[in-house]
């Protein structure tokens, strides 16, 4: 039997970022909003905590914005992704991490804005 890690497309990239969200309300309509810290990224999803209780469901649609330094083109330069993404699961917090775990796919490709 093979691993998760075994069945994915793309690698992986660990590197903790801020994560801004922002989401429609499934039930009220109402727009949410939100910050985070990414854990990963790949090609195709992401997984990010946020340290309050989340309210999202599977399936829910979110909108990403990774803040992110790229110093081989200014040490002060900070260039923005952005992505939608379905979320796919949800993890509370536990021994290992006292933070609430988003996991999204991306339902289109990152953007890149150099801000």
């Amino acid at each position: 039997m093979s691993s998760s890690l075994e069945r994915r497309r793309f690698s992986r990239f660990i590197i903790p970022l801020e994560v801004r969200y922002q989401t429609q309300c499934p039930v009220s309509g109402e727009l949410r909003q939100g910050q985070g810290v990414l854990r990963d990224i790949s090609l195709t999803g992401s997984f990010f905590h946020v340290d309050h209780p989340v309210t999202f469901q599977p399936g829910q649609v979110l909108s990403l914005t990774i803040a992110a330094p790229l110093p081989f083109l200014d040490n002060h330069h900070i260039s923005q992704f952005t992505a939608a993404g379905e979320v796919i699961r949800l993890e509370p917090p536990g021994p290992t991490n006292p933070n609430f775990g988003v996991a999204i796919n991306f339902l289109q490709n990152l953007s890149f804005a150099p801000v």
